[in-house]
């Protein structure tokens, strides 16, 4: 009787040996298809710290230029000033240089740029120079 047992188990019908080898390769894809969401989710995670540190490194980039760029703004800004306070004296001097020969020709008396240094007609040009 066990002899017909054993006989009965290796002739399995082509329907149950069929149903077995494809219980046997669904089980195989299933492991490779954990297998390779393994390895994928290994991938992200991977990309995530690499990310992660890109940008850590854009971000310290970006504070530093921005450090830089508002500096930049400060000393733009301090030096349009400076322009502006240099082209006011600019102007105040042309406009002396030019009126004292209208003066000196309009006026009986000597003009104050041409009096003898030391008289105090000096003081006025120096004083728009610094």
């Amino acid at each position: 009787m066990e002899d017909f047992a054993a006989k009965e188990l290796l002739l399995l019908s082509s329907a149950d040996e069929r149903r077995l080898r494809r219980m046997i390769s669904n089980r195989e894809s299933a492991r490779r298809s954990r297998a390779r969401k393994q390895r994928h989710l290994e991938d992200l995670r991977c990309r995530v710290g690499r990310l992660r540190l890109e940008n850590r490194a854009v971000a310290e980039r970006l504070a530093a230029i921005s450090g830089i760029c508002t500096s930049l703004l400060q000393e733009n800004q301090r030096l349009q000033s400076e322009s502006a306070t240099l082209r006011q004296r600019l102007s105040e001097i042309h406009r002396i240089l030019f009126l004292r020969p209208v003066q000196l020709l309009s006026s009986s008396q000597p003009a104050v740029a041409f009096s003898p240094p030391g008289s105090g007609g000096e003081q006025s040009l120096p004083s728009l120079m610094t």
